[in-house]
């Protein structure tokens, strides 16, 4: 009988600690997943500097374009992520796992949002250069 309490004991206190144990754990996973947010950032990163570097930036909704070296450069929208172009040619994909951008004239400064395919959402504001038209 005793046992049988000692046992009891020790189980419902293993299911009180359950949530608890659970709780700590999909927060540490949580924070060792920092896949997205970086990939995110240096998507951002890429784009101040390739719009640093241009003139005669054009946006619509999905894609923006802009002459970079006399080239005519593209961002767009390409099935589940976004990609570079350049004159028409090459497929470079510098964002994944994206169901859907948005490129936007906000003030002074280009705004970017994405959505990605679990949910998540980003946004950005990269301040545009003198000469730069909108």
């Amino acid at each position: 009988m005793v046992e049988s309490l000692f046992v009891l004991m020790i189980f419902i206190s293993m299911a009180a600690l359950f949530p608890l144990i659970y709780g700590t754990v999909y927060r540490v996973e949580e924070q060792l997943d920092p896949e997205r947010r970086t990939e995110w950032e240096l998507f951002v990163l890429q784009l101040r500097k390739e719009l640093y570097m241009s003139h005669s930036l054009k946006i619509t909704d999905e894609q923006i374009t802009f002459i970079q070296e006399g080239e005519v450069v593209s961002i767009e929208k390409y099935k589940e992520g976004i990609r570079r172009r350049v004159g028409g040619r090459g497929h470079e994909m510098i964002l994944q796992e994206v169901s859907s951008v948005q490129f936007y004239p906000c003030d002074s400064s280009l705004c970017t949002r994405a959505v990605f395919k679990n949910g998540e959402k980003e946004r950005a504001y990269l301040h545009l250069f003198a000469g730069e038209a909108i």
